[in-house]
């Protein structure tokens, strides 16, 4: 490679390179002699924010002088980029030693009993490490081990930072603590957590967890026990099965304090033998004269599988000449002469003890991080009408546990219980939203039948239809939700008995947390953290809602929405725990203000109702003019308009109707008899029209709210899905199905003027909050499109997760979401990228989602499961 300079560096050799910046052996001009310079990216330097904080880590890092931590000469500015100097070292990684053959159990405790020496000295200093790993260590010929890459952990999600995925913790998962994925403080025990994690590889020549994809490990550090190292390996003592499993504790209150702690008692199960020696040769060994050497072969590397990194033949000796890089290559950080060594950088933690540490930046998987304190929750709610300002409000987290394995108490609830909290404070009413002319003339359409009056000898509800109601499994999606804050219940359900302990937190910066896989058939799904770990309180409540009741009373009335800001949406959300909510829910949308999610059980034959606060199922209204298969509302969420169906042939359907539920008492209003299957509509912005797709007569049906008659039918492509107004309320946007294309319509005159060619299929569209773009799913061909709202030009395609069905926006615009049928995951696009951040294990069959429009979380319809599963993906 041509050398070239930085300040007093003359770069000589790329060691490894990185999210994290590269590594370059290097000649020292001034102290004449080589060095390991690792370089960070120029973006950082812009970032004052974390320069000083970089700087100030730094200093902690570089004052540690326990002989296991690799020195530190220097570390600044220059040149614009952000450096430090190490020192550069003869020795292999770990992970390569594990790589060439077995160790053995004295070898395994005595790279232990090292390691924890080193961390026991950074934590006295309030420094943890937080990316404890084999490929961390580097080991000379003798046995002696450094650790690497202290100091270089960095806060994320902040305003200001622009560094590699800006409100998220990139991280090596095999050896990540559970408490590492949320926003609890991090402390020395994640550190200990690690390190038994790293002993059970050493012992047993592989990591605890089986599984290479983010979601299965997420989950087993989570949920999972390993196997025991002897089932393993039968020649280990079964005493260090015990050192092991308790350095692995989920609970950090269940393991041991210290790193040392655990070192002495792994040293104790081997029987208290003295530490072994590797070799006759030195222990520390300085290459300040190392001569340059050439390329040199590539070797897979261990943290990023399926990336390489440069690696050469080990030296065998303390006076072998330096080379480019090592076998065993690993992560970004320091570079040793024996053989390259990249770290997975994780950026500054905290300087003092008392203060907890941020979230470390390794390499594999991606996992949002934002800081908070563990003492109690608060929520800040928009204000009421008239009131000073906004109100706080705390947050009581039920977080049920099993019993059975585990830390002592039993082992943690799993998440399809629901998540309980207390009442919102009430919200102030929105400014009046922009309205458009209601359309008086327009292309006249057959006589249509008059609306049927209700009969409301049955509790206000129309009587029943004779006949049964098959089961038509169309793939539902979900309209998209107003941006407003939920307001205050007039009444909530208590929390239900069970068996779980409570927690507070404070919501400050709401948990972002990571997403965890659902591997289990069923509902067993991977709660947030803040669900996860109890004090010792009392026994809180558990059981879920088994399904929607009879005829429960009604829920109140939807509030005016408030205008409130809506939570920064993350890039990976956590999944959060499923509500019963009876069979074949296809379709779900939360209410203008978000107080309530209504789901359309298709088969059925109700809706059911979820309030929001306690995210538990609080009525189910029986529709007994056809299976609901479609839910919006009013602007004012007083009505809910249900479109309904019912398959009577292999192309015939009745029963296709349009219902007006009043949401404040639950009862049905009108029945507006429609085209062939209606699917998702929508209202104008002032609620005075409600548009209708009529699948199979490819005609939009413009119903009179006030009258609940239809006043006109517009033609459109064939089988229209889904129908969304621009932001202004000018514009109508349908996706037609077969067609293939988007329907661009002026709702003035009711005209189309342009169809915008998509993908196959497309299912369901929706408008970006702030109405520049507009989202559009292709069932058939896997993608999402986007089109300019002005232009109607595409501006990108983006695949996704087999059979997308439903689309929505994240209430700050930063992302979208998708329900992929097939997949049975959610896909997360960062709208900036146009690029999939995350695809999201939900459950079976989710066919329709729905975000609340404070933006913390959203509901996902498992058709499969008879459930409703909720994702946290605001902050």
């Amino acid at each position: 490679m041509e050398q070239r300079s930085l300040g007093p560096y003359v770069l000589e050799a790329l060691l490894g390179a990185g999210g994290m910046g590269e590594v370059h052996r290097a000649h020292d001009t001034v102290r004449d002699r080589r060095v390991a310079l690792k370089v960070l990216p120029e973006a950082f330097s812009h970032d004052h924010e974390y320069s000083s904080r970089f700087r100030r880590e730094q200093h902690i890092a570089a004052r540690l002088r326990d002989p296991h931590i690799i020195p530190i000469h220097d570390f600044g500015e220059v040149d614009g980029r952000l450096f430090i100097d190490m020192r550069l070292v003869d020795g292999r990684d770990a992970a390569g030693l594990l790589a060439s053959g077995e160790l053995t159990p004295d070898q395994a405790v005595h790279l232990v009993e090292q390691t924890a020496q080193a961390l026991d000295s950074a934590h006295a200093e309030g420094l943890v490490h937080r990316d404890v790993k084999p490929s961390n260590l580097l080991v000379t010929p003798s046995g002696f081990v450094y650790v690497v890459d202290f100091g270089i952990a960095r806060q994320v999600g902040t305003t200001r930072t622009s560094l590699t995925v800006t409100g998220a913790t990139v991280g090596t998962l095999d050896y990540m603590a559970p408490e590492r994925f949320t926003t609890q403080p991090i402390d020395a025990r994640a550190d200990v957590y690690s390190l038994a994690c790293m002993l059970y590889e050493f012992l047993t020549s592989r990591r605890p967890f089986p599984g290479h994809d983010l979601p299965s490990l997420m989950y087993a550090h989570f949920y999972t026990e390993p196997e025991p190292p002897s089932s393993v390996n039968p020649a280990l003592p079964a005493a260090l099965d015990d050192v092991v499993l308790r350095g692995m504790a989920k609970n950090p209150d269940d393991r041991y304090a210290t790193a040392g702690e655990l070192a002495a008692a792994a040293q104790e199960a081997l029987g208290g033998a003295a530490p072994v020696r590797w070799t006759d040769r030195g222990d520390v060994i300085d290459l300040r004269d190392a001569p340059t050497a050439g390329p040199s072969p590539a070797a897979e590397d261990d943290d990023d599988r399926g990336r390489t990194t440069p690696a050469t033949p080990e030296v065998p000796a303390a006076s072998a000449p330096a080379t480019a890089a090592g076998a065993g290559a690993v992560g970004l950080g320091l570079v040793v002469a024996g053989g390259a060594h990249r770290t997975t950088d994780p950026l500054p933690a905290a300087a003092a003890a008392a203060v907890p540490v941020e979230a470390a930046v390794p390499v594999e998987a991606v996992v949002p991080v934002e800081a908070a304190e563990t003492v109690e929750a608060r929520r800040t709610a928009a204000p009421a009408a008239g009131a000073a300002g906004a109100e706080e409000e705390t947050v009581e987290v039920v977080r049920p546990r099993a019993p059975g394995a585990g830390s002592p108490g039993g082992a943690p609830a799993r998440a399809n219980e629901p998540l309980t909290v207390l009442p919102r404070a009430a919200a102030a009413p929105l400014a009046d939203e922009p309205t458009v002319a209601r359309p008086t003339d327009g292309p006249p359409g057959p006589p249509r039948p008059a609306p049927r009056p209700v009969d409301r000898s049955h509790g206000g509800r129309p009587r029943a239809h004779a006949g049964q109601r098959p089961a038509p499994r169309q793939h539902a999606p979900a309209p998209r939700s107003a941006h407003a804050a939920p307001s205050a219940p007039t009444s909530a359900p208590a929390p239900p008995p069970g068996a779980g302990e409570q927690r507070r937190r404070r919501h400050g910066g709401l948990v972002a947390l990571v997403v965890v896989a659902l591997l289990l058939v069923g509902a067993v799904g991977a709660g947030a953290w803040w669900l996860f770990w109890p004090d010792e309180a009392t026994p809180a409540a558990s059981s879920a809602v088994e399904g929607p009741a009879a005829q429960t009373p009604a829920t109140s009335a939807p509030s005016t929405p408030a205008a409130v800001a809506p939570a920064a949406s993350v890039a990976i959300p956590a999944v959060g725990p499923t509500i019963p909510v009876g069979e074949t829910p296809g379709f779900v949308e939360v209410t203008p203000d978000g107080r309530f999610a209504y789901v359309a059980n298709r088969d059925a034959g109700v809706v059911t109702v979820i309030d929001t606060a306690v995210n538990q199922v609080t009525a189910t209204i029986t529709v007994d003019a056809g299976p609901p298969q479609f839910l919006s509302f009013s602007p004012d969420g007083g009505t809910a308009y249900i479109s309904t169906y019912r398959k009577t042939g292999a192309t015939t359907y009745d029963q296709n109707d349009v219902v007006f539920l009043d949401t404040a008492t639950n009862e049905i209003t009108h029945v507006v008899p429609v085209g062939q299957r209606p699917f998702a509509s929508a209202t104008t912005p002032d609620g005075s029209q409600l548009w209708v797709p009529s699948h199979d007569t490819g005609k939009l049906d413009i119903i009179d709210v006030a009258t609940a008659t239809v006043v006109a039918e517009k033609d459109v492509a064939p089988n229209p899905h889904w129908v969304a107004f621009s932001k202004d309320g000018k514009t109508v946007f349908t996706a037609n199905h077969e067609s293939g294309v988007i329907s661009v319509i002026d709702a003035a005159t009711r005209q189309t003027t342009q169809e915008v060619a998509v993908g196959e299929a497309p299912h369901s569209t929706a408008v970006s909050p702030d109405g520049s773009r507009v989202a559009v799913v292709c069932y058939d061909s896997n993608e999402v499109w986007v089109i300019d709202a002005a232009t109607h030009a595409v501006v990108a395609t983006v695949p996704v997760d087999a059979k997308p069905q439903d689309i929505a926006f994240a209430p700050d615009g930063q992302h979208l979401y998708t329900a992929n049928v097939d997949a049975g995951t959610v896909d997360v696009l960062d709208t900036a990228t146009n690029t999939v951040t995350a695809s999201i294990p939900v459950g079976g069959n989710p066919t329709s989602i729905s975000v609340r429009p404070d933006g913390e979380q959203a509901y996902v319809t498992l058709l499969d499961q008879g459930q409703v599963r909720i994702l946290d993906v605001g902050r």
